[in-house]
């Protein structure tokens, strides 16, 4: 039987930030939306937990998951948890999004406090903020960041809780047969250096590929190149 597979997206965003690739990929791809995202219900909590319980308790076992960014971080908290995995595929996701003396590879703590503390004064300016950084990179970049999605205020803080809390290196690297794992990533990203997936996949045994014109967004600039990759991996762990 084809192992299923899932689609989580990405903080302030929800199912449609994938629809070029779902177009691109041609095979069944389900979308798990994260709370507060996409018109489902707000997270019970302001945590990683309140954030990843609900897509992980959603998702059934032995399919393979595509996380990016916001989404690949519940991916790894799927893996850190248990959950049967048949493969996971991480694009611009990163095992740790905070800096810390032994992870370089991340964005500085105090950047990601005063995003949490601009969402407490203003949610919509925060999101707008945070999606023109993103979509500096280039013109394709601002046109992806442009999707309508929306998120609820509390569905938008348990994430950015969530990605300060996370902290899954010792889930990669404590894996007794962790699945087979693809980091997918962008030379351009301002938000995950690449480094941070080099570091990730090397701690799980997965495998890396970075797309040196590409953001924080590839499956969006990139579809085609990021579509023939997940192909080629689903053909890997379907096999």
């Amino acid at each position: 039987m084809t192992a299923p597979l899932l689609l989580v997206p990405g903080w302030s965003f929800d199912a449609r930030v994938f629809a070029p690739l779902r177009a691109a990929l041609e095979v069944p791809a389900d979308v798990l939306e994260l709370p507060g995202h996409g018109g489902c219900a707000d997270p019970g909590t302001v945590e990683l937990a309140g954030v990843a319980a609900p897509v992980i308790d959603a998702a059934p076992d032995d399919a393979v998951w595509v996380g990016w960014s916001l989404g690949g971080t519940v991916a790894l908290e799927a893996l850190r948890r248990g959950k049967p995995l048949r493969g996971v595929v991480l694009i611009a996701a990163t095992p740790r999004f905070t800096m810390e003396a032994d992870w370089p590879c991340a964005t500085p703590a105090a950047e990601l406090t005063a995003m949490q503390a601009g969402l407490g004064r203003s949610p919509a300016a925060t999101v707008r903020r945070f999606r023109r950084q993103l979509g500096r990179v280039s013109a394709d970049d601002a046109a992806a960041v442009a999707d309508p999605s929306q998120a609820s205020n509390d569905g938008l803080a348990a994430g950015l809780a969530a990605l300060a809390e996370a902290d899954l290196r010792g889930a990669l690297a404590g894996a007794v047969q962790p699945p087979p794992t693809l980091w997918l990533g962008g030379g351009r990203d301002p938000l995950v250096p690449t480094a941070a997936l080099q570091r990730g996949a090397a701690a799980c045994g997965g495998r890396v590929e970075i797309l040196d014109d590409a953001g924080h967004l590839p499956h969006c600039t990139h579809t085609t190149e990021v579509a023939q990759a997940i192909h080629c991996f689903l053909e890997e762990v379907r096999s």
